[in-house]
């Protein structure tokens, strides 16, 4: 019998599902020596071997680790269990040519301005158009605290950030503050000499750099990092006292069909000097951080911001007048505090989540949905945050059939 590269998933829910995979690449290359540029996925329950829509994103190019297979299940896997012990499905690797570009692929543009730096990035698929903005001041005036926000998010061709002129259909005149998805500041461990409960930084008037981009037919991705900042403190890793030089990695995607997007984040540092450096120790040190969110959102009236306790890793907020604008987000750590409004302002509300090393977040936009919105949020904390499809490399293919026997017996 000829030789079959599979990926056993995984569904650790007790329910039926589909849904985006994620594999990291670097954990799976080896075994199945296949240019990444000639990846070709099908569902084994397929006899056809129709490809499904898969890519392998570059998020770091100093750091392979990072390097991920993505791919999408539009056919719902049968339930599994949360021990990993039942497979739902297996996908067949091969080597062969990618599904060519479709239309209503999710995109990207990245503009630059007339000294060959990065502006901002348009982000589309066929529900949202979002710009990301990458510099302080995007009109080049004094307003110069706009640095790694969303000043547009564009819900079926309709402004989300300040909906209510949108509704009527005006375009000019929207509220010139508006924006969401800002990391206005991060928290880092404080030093011990002198003694600082934590070391703060703050990001929304510095530029952020291009540092990867993707597109294809699962997701139109980017990773932009802050500008470098001085960090002294102790090393996570070595418990030892260091002199670092940091950045703010953020990792921001839009997939196919979504009306959200996904963030992942991490503090990258480096020693400032060779003196710095500690032998046998890692030259990349990733550091603890708490986030600082910030948003200025036209929601007119609103309801009190929901949150599920105890376990405060999510929250909604919407309108109580048409078109009904809302904003949920969703995270895999604890959200510490929320204030709504921000400083007096009903427009304007900020988060701050518990300090991790690697956060990921979800920017969920809805409209003309009085009712339910937060339990949207909240599931697709479970299925996109929380318990996500998971994906392994498997390639005992008598243990397979024997697997796929019982999963048809399930069904």
């Amino acid at each position: 019998m000829p030789h079959l590269n599979l990926l056993t998933v995984f569904n650790p829910s007790n329910y039926g599902r589909s849904g985006y995979v994620t594999v990291p690449w670097q954990a799976i290359a080896p075994q199945l020596q296949i240019p990444p540029t000639e990846i070709v996925l099908s569902d084994l329950r397929d006899l056809s071997q129709t490809p499904i829509k898969a890519q392998i994103d570059r998020v770091d190019p100093e750091d392979p680790s990072r390097d991920v297979l993505l791919f999408h299940l539009s056919q719902p896997i049968p339930a599994g269990s949360q021990d990993d012990v039942f497979a739902s499905a297996f996908i067949r690797i091969d080597k062969g040519q990618p599904l060519p570009t479709q239309l209503g692929e999710p995109s990207l543009e990245v503009v630059y301005g007339s000294d060959g730096r990065e502006r901002g990035v348009r982000f589309v698929n066929n529900r949202l158009i979002v710009w990301f903005n990458l510099i302080p001041a995007p009109e080049d005036n004094g307003r110069n605290w706009f640095s790694g926000s969303a000043t547009s998010v564009q819900l079926d061709h309709q402004e989300i950030l300040d909906p209510f002129p949108a509704a009527k259909g005006e375009w000019l005149g929207q509220e010139p503050e508006k924006r969401c998805m800002q990391v206005s500041a991060i928290q880092l461990p404080g030093t011990p000499h002198p003694k600082s409960p934590y070391y703060q930084v703050s990001l929304y008037n510095h530029t952020y750099r291009l540092v990867a981009q993707s597109s294809g037919p699962v997701r139109a991705s980017i990773t932009i990092a802050s500008e470098p900042f001085d960090y002294m403190g102790v090393d996570p890793q070595t418990g030892q006292n260091r002199h670092l030089v940091c950045e703010l990695y953020r990792v921001i995607s839009l997939y196919t069909g979504a009306d959200y997007l996904i963030e992942e984040l991490f503090v990258k540092g480096k020693p400032k000097n060779p003196d710095d450096r500690i032998a046998d120790a890692p030259e990349v040190v990733y550091l603890p951080f708490g986030v600082h969110y910030f948003a200025h959102m036209n929601l007119g009236q609103t309801q009190d911001i929901e949150q599920v306790f105890p376990v405060p890793d999510w929250f909604a907020v919407g309108s109580t007048a048409p078109p009904y604008a809302a904003y949920g987000l969703a995270t895999n750590l604890h959200i510490e505090a929320i204030a709504h409004p921000h400083e007096g302002n009903l427009n304007c509300f900020s988060w701050q989540l518990l300090p991790g090393t690697s956060v990921k977040c979800l920017h969920l936009f809805m409209r003309d949905q009085p009712e339910g919105f937060d339990a949207k949020v909240g599931h697709y904390w479970y299925e996109l945050i929380y318990d996500p499809l998971r994906a392994e490399i498997y390639q005992d293919i008598g243990k397979s059939q024997q697997s796929l026997v019982g999963i048809g017996n399930r069904q």
